[in-house]
């Protein structure tokens, strides 16, 4: 129970380190099929500019088309090289590399006898390695093993990510679970102890009502001693009596107070440190010791530890010795009970080994008494007098109360740092997360520009001419990779906003126009799945404070989904009325429809509604969390309404602009 939190920090931090590793292996896995990707692609456009450069340079004879890359064999050797040593794992790949490298040498060997053909003067032969022949099936068949080299490693990306998003979920599920389970062992100890501090006030209520008892006896006593002059010494007996009561009643009374002062020091410390200390110093001045030391029993060991230590010079602090040792702290702490040495000869006749470093220091007494919480041994706190000193019962029986109060608020500062421990990992782990998603984003714009943008050159036709066939394939591609670059705006998006960078600028914004826009920015896509899209203006002259941009991306995220969602045919209506002092912007669709234990888990980061939707709808569930996130940003708030069978409604609620406002 006592190590049960610190058990469970060490096993998450275990599990979290395994699935952060596993993470980072395969991410570099994914980082290395992209490298053979980008290569192989590079190489590819290597050829194909060196093959266009030949051209130019045969049809115009213009040097100038042959550029500064010419002669294009060297950059094609270096990346086959790249690309065999990025493959030297994979047989098959292997072999497709030195397919690629053979025809590769083919053509450029062709291309660079037409060149120097063409600089000596002999345009006919040039002319001959331009024409339609084997070089064109040459290029052919290197793009189809290009092709089959890609494919393969796009197959292997895309198992490669799937792992690295499990390791990524297992990461934050372990953390999550771990600091649940220690705040609520934290929870339960808090409960017990403040159980405790209610029974301990009430005992200090009845002593102070016993003393106050006494009190009254004692002048009682003193009443009848003076009436009673012929029992006069039988009544100065009773005087002293009362008197004698009445100075342990105080002491009592005292005794009481020093524990509820100590319970309210030990109550306020939670540093484990400071725990230690304040057991030493309320001990020492509850018993009028002169020294004393606290030892922690170390988890899963034989070993106390010194944590805290007044006017000892036998022992240093953060020392360690045997729980197993002949020593009185170690006996104490071993049989769970008190060990009360009350003068020098009492001392030498127990523990004759500790009579030399006690005699230095001028200890004449010495008392140890075990920390114990729950039936768990913590340690132990020894205290030393330089006078003899015998304890009474009484004197007994307070220093094992302190000590069982000082034991449990030592488990409660455990508890806390470990609380506190786990909660700073949690955040460090949210922290690396965002920073993560944010880097993977930028390095993914890169290389996507460049594919998109060689896409688009090819579709010009500068590489040369293209069928109709190649025009339809390159525009799906630049579609799939606009799609793409939408996805990572989004993962761009999500990771500000969980770091708290993205910033909003907040100005009076029309709802005619916030509505009228989206008509030319959603209507091609309604249109093609055959969609009817109503965009609705309200009646009013309406304004709202939001950031324009921001609206914008939120309302676009909430028509897009409803396009996905809705079948052909269906309608969607989007419009705008005002509700007090707020304005509610919808967006209602015929749809599928949401269950209705879903609708709190749609705006969560990567959720969708089901797995059959996950399956035929694009996107990466980030769409309604960044909407709604960005909408509370700017003041507002976003819901939503669905039946299953029967559509959606999304309300968008942003704040009335202030010269609205004024005439509510």
């Amino acid at each position: 129970m006592v190590f049960g939190p610190a058990l469970i920090v060490v096993a998450s931090g275990v599990l979290a380190l395994g699935a952060l590793r596993a993470e980072l292996t395969t991410r570099r896995l994914v980082i290395h099929t992209r490298d053979v990707l980008e290569t192989s692609s590079s190489l590819l456009t290597t050829l194909i500019g060196a093959e266009s450069a030949q051209r130019g340079f045969v049809i115009t004879g213009d040097t100038a088309f042959l550029g500064p890359d010419y002669p294009s064999r060297p950059r094609a050797d270096r990346l086959i090289r790249d690309l065999r040593g990025l493959t030297r794992d994979n047989v098959l790949q292997q072999s497709r590399v030195d397919t690629i490298a053979l025809l590769s040498g083919e053509r450029l060997a062709h291309i660079d006898s037409s060149v120097i053909a063409m600089l000596a003067g002999q345009r006919q032969r040039a002319a001959g390695f331009v024409a339609p022949g084997p070089g064109r099936q040459l290029v052919a068949d290197i793009r189809r093993v290009i092709s089959e080299l890609q494919s393969d490693e796009e197959r292997l990306l895309h198992a490669r990510e799937q792992a690295e998003r499990s390791a990524t979920r297992l990461t934050s599920v372990v953390i999550l679970l771990a600091t649940l389970v220690v705040a609520l062992f934290a929870l339960s100890v808090n409960r017990n102890y403040d159980r405790a501090l209610l029974d301990r006030r009430a005992a200090a209520t009845d002593a102070q009502a016993a003393n106050t008892q006494l009190q009254e006896q004692a002048v009682e006593l003193e009443a009848q001693a003076n009436a009673a002059n012929a029992a006069a010494h039988e009544a100065e007996l009773a005087r002293d009596n009362a008197h004698t009561a009445l100075l342990s009643a105080e002491a009592s009374e005292r005794r009481a107070e020093r524990l509820q002062v100590a319970t309210e020091a030990f109550s306020g410390a939670l540093s484990h440190t400071a725990v230690a200390q304040l057991i030493v110093e309320q001990a020492l001045a509850a018993l009028n010791a002169d020294s004393g030391i606290l030892a922690e029993l170390e988890p899963a060991t034989d070993l106390l530890r010194y944590v805290a230590v007044r006017n000892m010079t036998v022992s240093n602090l953060g020392g360690t010795i045997s729980i197993n040792l002949d020593l009185p702290l170690c006996t104490a702490a071993r049989t769970c009970r008190p060990v009360l040495l009350s003068n020098p000869n009492a001392i030498r006749e127990e523990f004759p080994a500790v009579v030399a470093a006690h005699m230095r220091d001028g200890v004449r007494a010495v008392a140890a008494f075990p920390l114990v919480s729950t039936g768990r041994v913590l340690g132990a706190l020894l205290l030393r007098w330089k006078e003899e000193r015998t304890l009474s019962p009484v004197d007994v029986s307070f220093a094992s109360a302190l000590s069982r109060i000082a034991a449990e608020a030592f488990v409660r500062a455990r508890l806390f740092e470990a609380e506190r421990e786990a909660r700073a990992a949690a955040e460090s782990s949210n922290r690396a997360k965002a920073a993560f998603l944010a880097s993977m984003s930028h390095e993914l714009r890169t290389p996507l520009q460049a594919a998109l943008g060689f896409s688009q050159l090819m579709r010009t036709g500068m590489y040369g001419p293209i069928n109709d066939q190649q025009a339809e394939i390159l525009g799906r591609v630049e579609r799939s990779q606009t799609h793409l670059a939408r996805l990572i705006d989004d993962i761009l998006d999500f990771a500000r906003l969980e770091a708290g960078r993205v910033s909003v600028r907040i100005e009076s914004v029309a709802v005619t126009e916030a509505i009228s826009d989206l008509m030319s920015l959603v209507e091609p896509q309604a249109a093609a799945k055959g969609v009817n899209l109503l965009l609705l203006a309200p009646a009013e002259s309406l304004r709202v404070q939001a950031d324009r941009r921001r609206l914008q991306q939120v309302l676009i995220n909430l028509v897009g989904n409803a396009i996905k969602f809705t079948p052909e045919g269906g309608t969607i209506r989007v419009s705008g009325l005002r509700l007090g002092d707020q304005v509610v912007l919808r967006v209602r669709d015929t749809g599928v429809g949401i269950p209705a234990d879903r609708l709190d888990a749609i705006f969560e980061p990567f959720v969708q509604v089901d797995d059959g939707l996950t399956r035929s709808q694009t996107g990466a569930g980030l769409g309604l969390a960044i909407s709604r996130d960005l909408t509370r940003a700017m003041g507002g708030d976003l819901a939503v309404e669905s039946v299953v069978g029967g559509g959606s409604t999304f309300s968008v609620l942003l704040p009335l602009a202030l010269g609205d406002m004024a005439e509510v």
